[in-house]
């Protein structure tokens, strides 16, 4: 029988523990250098039996895990403090990572969307050799830059559908930002904050910020600018500046770690060579019941996926939430 336990230990860190018989893997998501091993429970056992620990001797609890964590003491606070066991082990929702442990996020999907923003990327770096990153230039705007806030305000778009139509969302011929404002609570993009990279100082961006469902396009300054240069050129063409492009090319970044895990762009730990101009500087904090967390087999305890569902299958909305609002 397996047990499988997702928890944090007293300093917040994400681990994995579970117990196959009498192997038990454990796996805590160390800044850069996770902490992953194996041991047998009757280590544990052995302990209660001869009156030295106290505790359940079936069913992992914060007790034994700390105790197996204990050999590390010197590296992490080995200290568990929240504990859920996880019903599905290996189970995962498409395009959806709340601090996944050992996910494999590399699929042609991820490639794709990988490609697109490294071209929004590139336009974007051209634009900086004539617009310098500051303050005083948000304000610049021009065909240039409204050419760029199109695009990258369509992959926003598409972003937010793939993670809605490959989740089981209600199928339908035209989708709106009613639609798309549901990824805001399944992903907490509200909480997500980035700077430039190398131009840190010039702004905070939290692109997702005060996005309201009763006026999910305009709540949204740099979305709101997209659809009035889309649809009237002449008249709103201010509107297409350099803030709105910085933003929105910001959003693609956001979600992007949203959906395949927020070390996509860490040198550390990356399975590709994509780079973002943009460094996320805070972002959700999941408890373990909302993380999915994966399989562990073998004597190096290689994790492993099964299998996807879809979120609204198990979460559905209520119809509240898919009716139309005011834009």
């Amino acid at each position: 029988m397996r047990q499988s336990f997702s928890f944090k230990n007293r300093q917040g860190t994400h681990g994995v523990f579970q117990k196959s018989g009498n192997t038990i893997y454990y796996y805590l998501d160390n800044n850069h250098f996770p902490i992953q091993g194996t041991a047998q429970w009757e280590q544990w056992t052995q302990q209660v039996d001869g009156g030295y620990l106290k505790g359940d001797k079936e069913t992992p609890t914060v007790d034994s895990i700390s105790f197996f964590l204990l050999r590390y003491a010197e590296t992490i606070n080995h200290e568990v403090f929240e504990l859920t066991e996880i019903e599905s082990p290996g189970e995962y929702f498409p395009r959806i990572n709340r601090g996944n442990i050992d996910f494999n996020y590399i699929n042609d999907s991820f490639h794709l969307d990988m490609r697109s923003y490294r071209n929004i990327q590139n336009s974007l770096d051209d634009l900086f050799n004539v617009i310098e990153p500051d303050k005083k230039n948000f304000s610049s705007y021009g065909h240039k830059i409204r050419e760029l806030l199109i695009i990258s305000c369509t992959e926003v778009e598409y972003l937010l559908l793939k993670a809605l139509t490959e989740n089981g969302y209600t199928k339908k011929s035209i989708y709106k930002t009613i639609d798309y404002i549901n990824c805001l609570t399944l992903f907490r993009l509200n909480e997500y904050k980035a700077t430039l990279t190398q131009y840190s100082n010039i702004k905070i961006f939290s692109p997702f910020d005060g996005w309201d469902r009763n006026s999910p396009t305009r709540s949204l300054r740099w979305y709101d600018a997209y659809n009035a240069v889309k649809h009237n050129r002449g008249d709103n063409i201010a509107e297409a500046n350099f803030e709105h492009v910085l933003d929105s090319v910001a959003a693609i970044h956001i979600l992007l770690e949203a959906q395949y895990g927020g070390k996509i762009f860490d040198k550390f730990h990356q399975r590709s060579d994509d780079k973002s101009l943009f460094t996320t500087t805070a972002a959700p904090t999941w408890i373990p019941l909302e993380m999915s967390i994966p399989i562990f087999e073998g004597p190096s305890g290689k994790a492993k996926w099964t299998h996807s569902r879809e979120y609204y299958s198990i979460h559905p909305l209520s119809k509240k939430q898919t009716m139309p609002h005011k834009s």
